[in-house]
């Protein structure tokens, strides 16, 4: 689905998924793809923490939290997202 949303960033439905999973998925892919690029240490510990988030479906809003740990520089905020429990 991934493809499919960056082929039609404009038109999620084309690719069955919702606007806000097509968000998700966009911010996710410019996630790793900044990942690959020369960053200050706390952002890149934010970048992966929020592709974490994502994978594995934690609780909270992984983009807000990923903002917040932009604005901390690095402090996740882990009260508002994190793994759910039962999951390793």
């Amino acid at each position: 689905m991934s493809c499919c949303v960056k082929t039609y960033p404009g038109n999620p439905a084309r690719c069955g998924a919702t606007e806000l999973e097509a968000e998700d998925i966009l911010l996710f892919a410019r996630a790793a793809e900044e990942l690959s690029r020369d960053l200050p240490e706390w952002k890149r510990a934010c970048l992966e923490t929020y592709v974490q988030c994502q994978e594995d479906h934690w609780t909270g809003s992984c983009y807000d939290c990923f903002r917040y740990c932009e604005g901390q520089q690095g402090d996740w905020p882990r009260d508002k997202c994190r793994k759910r429990k039962g999951r390793h």
